[in-house]
């Protein structure tokens, strides 16, 4: 049986660091988010790439691994948050695998989605430790926060080994990074769907934005086959958040994953609200992709679960033991840091 590694959580005076993995930060929300972080007793780390604005990427890989490396060795940095997505962390991988050392001796969270949560898979199924698929440090700036946000504030300081979250009434359709200042623009009824009606299962959570897993997947970064085998006993809970792909290349996907063992020992799949609004098949739909992969685990699968980019999002702790309960449209994320 597999066992994780939970890092030490904040107390107030305690340093949180942003770094650009991908793009730089959102130039409207940086100051507000790092005030109102601030607000709350930590103190600021940021590294000189977080600022570059104006370019796809903060700076070349070398130097954003570099950036995140040094952050792991300085042991004042208790936390990092990743200050935005974008599209080519993969650049930055390479540099980051020949230095693993570095995060394997020096646990410490890590918290971002998209882009950033290609790091997240590498550092939890390569090294057993936890990290956290959440929004990127620029979302704080929203004020007041709403819920989920307060609840991964609560999360970084308390001591508690169980969090218990519940599906949102609504959601929002909202370009996702626009308009968030003063809180979502949450119009839309939110109900989940399952397979198999309502339903519980359990097992050690893992997944993330699925448009940037097969950028490491058969290289020697991939060790997911490795990990998932270490949970028979428990099983495994994989969680798909989809940016930007349509219903075949995300069947593809989902196959490629099913080849390389990702699925091993699956105990059900939860998958987020597509950000794609219009599908490209009219003969093939999102749903047809995840049924066509993943009938031939007889698992429940829940669909538009409160993931990813299609605000609000559940922060989920990877590689923690989830139990996911469905009943009539809604559900309950409970994650135990065991």
């Amino acid at each position: 049986m597999g066992v994780i590694i939970y890092p030490e959580k904040l107390k107030i005076g305690d340093t949180v660091a942003t770094t650009a993995v991908s793009m730089p930060a959102n130039e409207e929300k940086i100051d507000l988010a790092l005030d109102n972080l601030k607000e709350i007793g930590l103190k600021i780390q940021e590294t000189s790439n977080v600022r570059n604005f104006g370019g796809i990427v903060s700076s070349d890989g070398k130097t954003r691994a570099d950036e995140l490396l040094e952050l792991y060795r300085d042991a004042d940095v208790k936390y990092i948050i990743a200050s935005r997505g974008g599209e080519f962390l993969m650049e930055m991988m390479p540099y980051l695998h020949e230095s693993r050392d570095v995060i394997k001796n020096n646990p410490k969270w890590f918290q971002g989605y998209s882009d950033p949560s290609l790091i997240n898979l590498y550092i939890t199924t390569n090294f057993n430790i936890a990290t956290v698929n959440f929004e990127n440090i620029s979302e704080y700036a929203m004020k007041p926060r709403f819920k989920n946000l307060s609840d991964s504030i609560a999360f970084m300081f308390d001591s508690n080994d169980e969090y218990v979250q519940d599906s949102f009434d609504y959601f929002q359709i909202d370009e996702f990074e626009e308009g968030n200042l003063k809180g979502y623009n949450l119009t839309e009824k939110n109900e989940y769907e399952s397979n198999c009606g309502n339903v519980s299962f359990t097992g050690r959570i893992i997944g993330g934005c699925i448009d940037v897993f097969a950028q490491i997947t058969g290289t020697d970064m991939d060790n997911v086959s490795n990990f998932v085998s270490q949970f028979e006993d428990e099983g495994v809970i994989w969680y798909i958040d989809n940016c930007e792909l349509q219903p075949c290349e995300f069947y593809r996907r989902l196959w490629q994953m099913d080849q390389r063992g990702y699925f091993k020992n699956i105990s059900g799949l939860l998958v987020g609200r597509s950000f794609v609004q219009k599908q490209d098949n009219e003969l093939f739909s999102f749903k047809d992709a995840v049924e066509r992969a993943m009938n031939k685990f007889n698992i429940p699968i829940i669909y538009n679960v409160d993931i990813g980019h299609v605000p609000p999002q559940f922060f989920i702790v990877n590689g923690s033991l989830a139990t996911f309960e469905y009943n009539d449209g809604k559900g309950r994320l409970i994650q135990k840091l065991v």
